[in-house]
């Protein structure tokens, strides 16, 4: 017997110590499997990778529009450049065609007064009039003898006026400071020279209009340019591949641009307002569309890491199904053989003791007591090998329509004397429907795992306590729960019940529950114990509906 049983002894090792054989004799090439990373981990580094890209393509998009501002900001400053070179030069061009002609005005007006004076010279009030009625600010003829000027002393509101005689020498000059024309004609017809003034005032303002300041105030007020001036080049120097300058005044962002033009610089500011806000855009949109990846990477990986915690949890349970049915298997066959080995003594035995009674005439009284108490033990043998019999034999349930609340009044009928006995209180409670009652099962199977529920919790309450039975419907599923009092074993070891060979009965096989839930299984059903409280006992039978 002790060969016997180390020859069973591996199969009835534990399924944890079976998967771990199983997981050391597995493959290289399985083991590295196993070691690579998760589903929803691998989703999430993707995830955070496209993440990464997409902040690449913003830093590119950014550049791409700074380069594009300064582009435009390079071809607008020279745009500039031209319109203010174009502009000087209208300038100049006007400023002389100015000059030409107040020059040419003063010298018809000289020349037409000249030959007026040699028919008759003029009085100071006739050149005052002409002068008012010409247009020109003041005349002074000087024949050598004499000088007249009308008005009078006109020359002397412009202190830059000198009245030289000057021979065959006709001069034209401006005087800035007075803003007054003056032209020195020698006569023509007669002994002299001539002198006239005209007002620069209007034709100065004239070409004050059309100059270079006028200009860069008019660009300093178009919108979008801060500033534009002309600076000495010998003060800022600078080069045409200079780079843009980014200046930050008052919270704003200017960009500077640098350009030299006819020995000066060309400095001017632009606002980039648009450049700001169309980063301020590609950030806000960055963020926004990072925000929806992270929250769909996260989501998916939530549901890859639920998928894949389903599938091993599946994997778990199927490994945990084939070890359980691996071990039944192996406690069957050696259940089997201890029945077979073990039932053939006990038959030999109950025979020799029954002869022993037959004859017992020839033995003494004193041994009677010895012989019943023999008998007993075997009957307790047999009934012992019965148990593992039934426990080794296949189960194939013979389903049929059952009426569960029917069975169970059966077998509750079948243990009320013996409850009675006890002084344990068995209470039915069905919450099911006329439908919900019906089931597919096999009526000796399920009876007998009923039964060997009804008989434990007895037997668990030698000194009186009670059964609550409770018939409900779950989900899909019809559910059975049997509570009672009794339990002695901490809540730790209360699932430990249902393993096979363990028992808290002096005599007890520890099979009872085991068979219960190889019948439930049999039947797709799934069978639980727990402590509902401290002595009381739960036991869950689920069985679809």
């Amino acid at each position: 017997m002790a060969d016997a049983k180390r020859n069973h002894e591996p199969e009835f090792s534990s399924p944890a110590r079976k998967i771990q054989r199983r997981k050391k004799n597995r493959p290289a090439s399985e083991t590295s499997e196993k070691r690579k990373l998760p589903l929803w981990l691998t989703n999430l580094l993707l995830f955070g990778a496209l993440i990464l890209v997409v902040l690449l393509y913003f830093f590119w998009q950014a550049d791409r529009e700074q380069r594009s501002f300064y582009r435009h900001t390079r071809e607008h400053t020279q745009l500039l450049a031209q319109v203010i070179q174009l502009n000087a030069d209208n300038a100049i061009a006007s400023a002389a065609v100015v000059k030409t002609v107040a020059r040419t005005f003063m010298l018809n007006s000289a020349r037409f007064i000249d030959y007026l004076a040699a028919i008759e010279p003029f009085t100071e009030a006739e050149l005052t009039a002409l002068a008012l009625e010409s247009g020109l600010n003041g005349i002074t003829i000087d024949d050598g003898h004499k000088r007249v000027s009308g008005p009078p002393q006109w020359q002397n509101d412009y202190s830059a006026i000198s009245l030289k005689k000057i021979d065959n020498q006709i001069r034209f000059t401006h005087h800035t400071e007075g803003h007054i024309f003056t032209l020195s004609y020698p006569r023509q017809e007669g002994e002299g020279n001539m002198w006239l003034g005209f007002g620069a005032q209007r034709l100065e303002s004239l070409q004050k209009q059309v100059g270079i300041e006028q200009l860069l105030e008019t660009l300093n007020n178009v919108p979008g340019i801060t500033y534009v001036r002309l600076e000495p080049t010998n003060l800022s120097p600078i080069s045409p591949q200079q780079p843009l300058k980014e200046i930050i005044t008052d919270s704003k962002m200017i960009v500077e641009a640098r350009l030299p033009m006819n020995g000066q610089t060309l400095t001017a500011g632009f606002k980039s307002d648009f450049l700001v806000a169309r980063k301020q855009g590609l950030w806000r949109d960055f963020f926004l569309f990072a925000l929806l990846l992270a929250g769909l990477g996260c989501f998916c990986s939530w549901l890859l890491y639920r998928y894949q915690l389903a599938s091993l949890l599946n994997v778990r349970r199927y490994e945990q199904r084939l070890a359980r049915e691996r071990e039944d298997a192996a406690l069957g066959r050696a259940a089997a053989a201890l029945a077979h080995e073990i039932r053939n003594p006990l038959n030999a035995i109950s025979i020799g003791l029954q002869r022993l009674e037959i004859e017992e005439s020839g033995l003494k009284s004193e041994y009677d007591p010895l012989v019943s108490a023999m008998r007993n033990a075997v009957g307790r043998a047999d009934s012992i090998v019965g148990d593992l019999r039934r426990f080794a034999q296949p189960l194939n349930p013979e389903r049929n329509a059952l009426d569960i609340s029917a069975l169970v009044t059966d077998i509750i009928a079948l243990y009320q004397t013996k409850a009675d006995t006890l002084a344990i209180e068995i209470t039915l409670k069905s919450k099911l429907s006329t439908p919900d009652r019906s089931i597919q099962a096999d009526a000796d199977l399920l009876g007998q795992a009923l039964e060997n529920l009804l008989k434990n919790a007895l037997e668990a309450q030698p000194e009186g306590g009670f059964l609550k039975i409770t018939l409900q419907k779950s989900n899909q599923e019809l559910e059975l729960i049997f509570e009672n009092g009794g339990l002695e074993i901490p809540e730790i070891e209360v699932k430990k019940i249902i393993e096979p060979w363990f028992t808290t009965k002096t005599r007890g096989t520890g099979l009872g529950l085991a068979m219960v839930e190889r019948i439930i299984r049999a039947h797709n059903g799934r069978f639980t114990v727990a402590a509902a409280e401290p002595g009381v006992l739960r036991q869950h039978i689920f069985l679809p509906n």
